[in-house]
Formats: C-alpha cells, structure tokens, sequence
C-alpha cells in the first residue's frame, strides 16, 4: 500500500473502505458482513487527480499532427470544436472518461467548449469519476469560429447558469469552475467580471498561460504585459486560480504565482507533442508554488493517461534540474496530494487516511515489469496503467477487475467511431 502521507515507505495491512470513506489503513478488523476483495499481490495507492484535460478532444486524437500551438487551434481544434454537436460531445466526453478510469485517474479538472457544459456534466455524474469542470469562455480571439465565439454576456451568464445547476452535484462529486480559455480569446472585460464571480461564489478559475513562445509573445503584443502580469492585473491569479502550462516563465511571473498562491498543471506530453518546451517543475517547486499534473487532451497527446505523466514529468525534470529534484515518489505526489490542493479536496482525497473519500487504484505488480525492487519505480517505470486491476470513487467500483463497471467499453468506442465522420464533414476535415 502507498498511503502517499508523509512517507515514500510502503506499508503492508489492510484497507476497509466503510460506505464512501476509507474506514482503517493498516491491521483491521471489518465486520462480519462485510465484502473481502482479495488484493495479496497488489499495490494500493490513492487514485490520480489530473488538473487539465480536455474531455470534448476525444475524438480528435490524431487529427491535429506535427503542428505548434496557435496553428493547431486555429486549423484544427477550434473547427473540430465548433463542429460539435451534442451527440459528438457526448460520445467523446464518455470516450476519454473511459480512457481515464481504465488508466486509473479518479479524479478531473476538465475543460469544455463553449457550449454542450449540461452534456458534459450529465456524463460525469453518470461516470462515478470526481470531477471538477467548466465551459470554456471565449468573447473574442483571431481565427476563432464564429459559432465558438461569445459575447460577454452571454458567457457569463452561461457560467452562472452550469454554477446553479451543477456546482456540488453528486454530494459534492462534481463542482463548477470559471473557465476562460486564455488571454488571446477573452477580453480583458471578460476576465475581470470572472474574477469578482469567481470571488462571490468561492470557485476556482482555470485558464491556459505561457504554454508557447509564440503565445507568450502574442499575449504581450497585445495586452503590453507578461502573461503572468496581465493574469494580475485583470485579478486572475490568485489562490483559486490555476493555469495550465506555465513552461515559459520569467522571475518576476514565478515570483507573482508565488506571491498569488497561483498553481500550475503541468502537461509533459502535450508540451513535448506541440514542441512547446518543458516546464520548470523543480523551479516552481522550490519557490512554493503548487503543481500537478494533466495529460492535457487527446489531441495533442494522444493519450490520457496519468501514469505516463508521472513518469515524464520526473524523467524531464532530471534532465532539466538534475537527478534528484524530483524524485518518482514527488511526481507521484504531484498526481495525487498536491492535484488535490490545488482542486482545495485534500483534506478528502489524495492520500490514503482514515476518514478520507475513499478514492483509490489497485495495481497488479504481476502486471508491471519486475520481479522486485522499489514499487514506486516499478510503477513509473515498469508499465504503470497496465496494472490497473481496480479503480473505486466514493467507495464504489468504477473498474473490477480491469473491467469497467458504469459503462460498455465496446459500446463507447462503437459510438466514438460513428460520430468521427460527421464531426469531420461538419469541421470541413473529411
């Protein structure tokens, strides 16, 4: 068992999982009746939070290749987007939560587009995953669809109405998020009014910044500032904010995250995918700032997998930093605890304690390549998903097995296959 609490140690014991909560970490003793799932054999670990991905991309993995980031919006993602409808939103939303779970992530801070939020949410609460999500908002942009573009207004009060109809659904599984896209397709209007919402309601903001260099240089053609000191000046960051990316970031920026209590997710494969460089994580963790990670969407990754995160964001950050500055077991915290404490749920998920939601993945160690040493190595470096036996959220399984329990995985693929055409006939791709 990999409790993740103050300790790189494994323990050996038991786990008792007593309705949604983790009743006993260690030697317990359930009642008579209870369920007992044998997992000699195995390894158990809190299930992974992953802190941006994009759920609507599903279907468009392999559709936006070898391109840089400005040009992979405007020519591909955004036409795909706008393309959708909402059979292709659903099929692609239920396609990358079955990628997520069978993967092991319990846990999603998902961005939209900027319509369909009511689908997205449906599909979530039915998935059993925890999820934190949000439609993007976009009120201006160059080479932004006109279907995608929104006035002010409407944005806002389309934020206001997903907030009402789904922010603490599910008990408290699923939770609403400010979302504008970033800095190039948002007014500076739009992002002050988020951030006095965001203030009165209690709710984070997520918000894409300093991804590439070619956006950072056009965010400061057109605003005059950093990215980072606009995000200031417009209120943005803040302790509820988080933004995705932050690979390009100058000592005055990290010096405001710092000062902020901004987080960052950091998304090793899409980075790396869309050639927009590697993140400073061991910087960022030495100025106290807080990171987790994402796999960022299928479209410039291709794959959802948490895992293989962890494991790029501690192989780059050798590299980057130097052996050492961020061990396997800090990159699995960045997967778990701190993807927690940005998404404020830590002191219910995150870690395996008593008392905690009980969230969590059971990985088969006959299924990674061994035979022995360090777990966590064999985990990041031995095959990670592939061992994926169980996956529970809230005490319920969602994979047994490996396995899904909510939804037919042949079914789901089915559905993704036969929305990919139309959705590509539609974005004028076919």
């Amino acid at each position: 068992m990999l409790p993740l609490r103050d300790s790189p140690r494994p323990v050996t014991g038991d786990l008792l999982v007593s309705g949604t909560r983790i009743g006993g970490v260690g030697q317990t003793t359930p009642p008579a009746d209870t369920e007992v799932v044998d997992v000699s054999g195995c390894v158990v670990m809190p299930g992974l939070v992953q802190t941006h991905v994009h759920l609507v991309q599903t279907l468009f993995r392999g559709l936006a290749e070898d391109m840089p980031l400005l040009g992979w919006l405007r020519t591909r993602v955004w036409p795909l987007e706008a393309a959708h409808d909402e059979a292709s939103v659903r099929a692609s939303v239920r396609l990358g939560l079955l990628d997520l779970l069978t993967t092991g992530t319990t846990t999603i801070l998902d961005m939209g587009t900027t319509h369909f939020g009511d689908i997205v949410a449906e599909e979530l609460v039915r998935s059993g995953i925890r999820a934190r999500f949000g439609q993007a908002m976009m009120d201006t942009g160059e080479g932004v669809p006109p279907n995608l573009v929104e006035t002010t207004r409407a944005s806002l009060d389309a934020g206001g109405a997903l907030t009402k109809r789904w922010h603490k659904a599910s008990s408290g599984r699923i939770g609403y998020v400010y979302m504008p896209r970033f800095a190039l397709s948002c007014t500076r209007e739009l992002l002050e009014a988020v951030t006095q919402l965001a203030k009165l309601s209690d709710l984070l903001v997520h918000t894409h910044s300093n991804e590439s260099v070619d956006e950072r240089n056009a965010v400061t053609m057109a605003t005059g500032r950093s990215p980072v000191q606009y995000l200031l000046d417009t209120g943005i960051a803040c302790e509820r904010a988080i933004i995705a990316h932050g690979v390009h970031l100058d000592d005055s920026e990290i010096e405001i995250l710092k000062t902020t209590k901004t987080s960052v997710a950091h998304c090793p494969s899409s980075n790396l995918k869309l050639g927009s460089g590697i993140a400073q994580v061991a910087r960022l963790r030495s100025a106290r700032i807080t990171v987790g990670l994402g796999a960022d969407g299928a479209a410039c990754n291709n794959r959802l997998d948490g895992f293989e995160e962890i494991r790029l964001a501690t192989l780059l950050a050798r590299v980057v930093s130097g052996i050492g500055t961020l061990s396997g077991y800090d990159a699995v915290g960045l997967a778990t605890r701190e993807g927690a404490k940005m998404l404020k749920i830590d002191t219910e998920v995150g870690t395996l304690e008593q008392g905690k939601r009980a969230d969590l993945v059971v990985l088969d160690l006959e299924k990674l390549d061994g035979p022995g040493g360090d777990p966590v190595a064999r985990i990041l470096f031995g095959g990670g998903s592939r061992a994926v036996r169980h996956v529970l959220v809230d005490g319920e399984f969602l994979v047994r097995d490996g396995r899904p329990t909510k939804m037919d995985a042949n079914e789901v693929r089915a559905k993704a296959a036969e929305q990919l055409g139309p959705l590509m006939k539609r974005a004028g791709l076919a």
